[in-house]
């Protein structure tokens, strides 16, 4: 009972881990998706204002 016991806990603990790294992996394409929003708006705005000027 006690080897079931174990076996079971580490593969609880691997898939902890392998959700966490694909979890870090969502982290870093949600936040260069946001930047990439940030610049364009920037550019955007940066470009009519000198248009304008």
């Amino acid at each position: 009972m006690k080897a079931s016991n174990v076996n079971t806990q580490e593969k609880i603990q691997n898939d902890i881990e392998s959700v966490h790294e694909t979890s870090k992996v969502g982290t870093w394409i949600s936040v260069g998706i946001v930047g990439a929003v940030i610049l364009g708006t920037y550019f955007v705005l940066y470009g009519l204002y000198m248009a304008r000027v």
